[in-house]
C-alpha cells in the first residue's frame, strides 16, 4: 500500500477546490502517495470519519489560504483546516508540510505550532512549492507511520512445544513494528490467509487461526508506541513434510502445505486502531527426510516488498 497523505486545506469553490485537486495530483501522479481530500462537513459521524482519516494517514500536508471576508463575521483562513492541524498534532504526526498563503495571520495554535511555514502567492507557485518541498523530505510511498513489516530470518533447528505437542523444526519470523509514537498497537493478531502457487489462484488457509507472537506463550498482544514484536510464520518439521503453522488451532497439528514446490503465503495483521496489515512471504519449499542425525534445510522464504 502506497504512502498515505492527508490533505488539509480549504475547499471553498471554486478557486481552492481547483488547487485541492491539482494538489491531489501531484502526489498521486508525480510521487505515487495516495491522497486523502475530505470535504468540509457538519455531522459528528463525517467528523469522526476524518479522525480516523488522519489516524490511518503517513504525511500530512497543510495548506493555509487567505480568504477575503465576505461578511463581517467571516474568518479570513478556513477553521476546518487550523483544526485538522490540531489533531494532527495531537495524533504525534512528525512530518508536516506547511504552506500559507501571504497575507494569512499566523495567529493561535498556528503560531506555536508552525513557526516558519513555507509561502506562497499563486496556486502555480503553491504546486511548484509543494513539488519541492515532497522532494527535499523525500516523502515517499515505502513510508508509513503505522504497523510495518520486517524480514528477520529462521531460527536453527530447535525443539519447539505447543499445545498440539513437542517438535524438531526450523522457524521463519518476521518483525512487526509499530511507527506510531503515540499510540499502542492493541490486541494485535495475524493469521494466514491465503496460498497461491505460480500462475495458480489464491486459496484460502486451512488454518485461519491466530499465529503466535515468538518470545511468548499469547497468540495476541500489544505493541508499544516505537517498539515491535515477532511473529513466528511458518515452520519446517525434522520428520514430517510441509509447511507448518504455530496457531492457535486445537485440533492435532498438520501441515497447511504438504509437497515440495514454490508457493506464496499471503498474511494479514490487524490491531485495534490501525490500518489493516497484509503482507506475503515467498517459499520455495525443499524438504528431504534427514539422512543423518542433523537436519539439513533446503527451504527458502522471503519477505515479498
Amino acid at each position: 500500500m502506497p504512502g498515505r497523505v492527508f490533505i488539509s486545506c480549504g475547499q471553498r469553490p471554486p478557486a481552492e477546490r481547483e488547487v485541492a485537486q491539482r494538489l491531489r495530483a501531484l502526489l498521486e501522479d508525480e510521487f505515487h502517495l495516495e491522497a486523502y481530500l475530505a470535504f468540509r462537513i457538519q455531522s459528528l459521524d463525517d467528523v469522526m470519519t476524518i479522525t480516523r482519516e488522519l489516524k490511518s494517514s503517513d504525511y500530512f500536508l497543510f495548506v493555509d489560504f487567505l480568504r477575503r471576508p465576505e461578511r463581517p463575521d467571516d474568518l479570513p483562513v478556513s477553521l476546518f483546516t487550523h483544526q485538522e492541524l490540531a489533531l494532527a498534532h495531537h495524533l504525534g504526526f512528525r512530518d508536516i508540510i506547511a504552506l500559507q498563503q501571504e497575507g494569512a495571520p499566523l495567529e493561535g495554535f498556528l503560531r506555536y505550532v508552525l513557526s516558519n511555514p513555507e509561502h506562497f502567492s499563486t496556486a502555480d507557485d503553491l504546486i511548484s512549492k509543494t513539488r519541492t518541498l515532497l522532494q527535499q523530505r523525500r516523502w515517499h510511498a515505502g513510508y508509513s507511520r503505522n504497523l510495518t513489516v520486517e524480514q528477520l530470518g529462521f531460527t536453527p533447528t530447535m525443539q519447539y512445544r505447543d499445545h498440539t505437542g513437542i517438535w524438531l523444526e526450523t522457524v521463519w519470523q518476521v518483525r512487526i513494528h509499530n511507527q506510531r509514537p503515540d499510540v499502542a498497537a492493541v490486541g494485535a493478531v495475524c493469521i494466514l490467509d491465503s496460498i497461491a502457487t505460480p500462475n495458480g489462484p489464491r486459496t484460502p488457509a486451512p488454518d485461519r487461526s491466530y499465529l503466535k507472537w515468538a518470545g511468548q506463550s499469547g497468540y495476541e498482544r500489544t505493541i508499544l508506541p516505537a517498539d515491535f514484536g515477532d511473529i513466528d510464520l511458518l515452520s519446517i518439521h525434522l520428520d514430517s513434510p510441509g509447511i507448518f503453522l504455530h496457531s492457535l488451532r486445537d485440533t492435532p497439528r498438520e501441515s497447511v502445505v504438504r509437497d515440495n514446490g514454490d508457493y506464496t503465503l499471503h498474511f494479514k495483521l490487524f490491531s485495534e486502531g490501525f490500518p489493516l496489515l497484509g503482507f506475503s512471504v515467498t517459499v520455495r519449499l525443499r524438504w528431504t527426510a534427514p539422512a543423518r542425525a542433523e537436519f539439513e534445510n533446503a527451504t527458502e522464504a522471503s519477505l515479498d516488498t
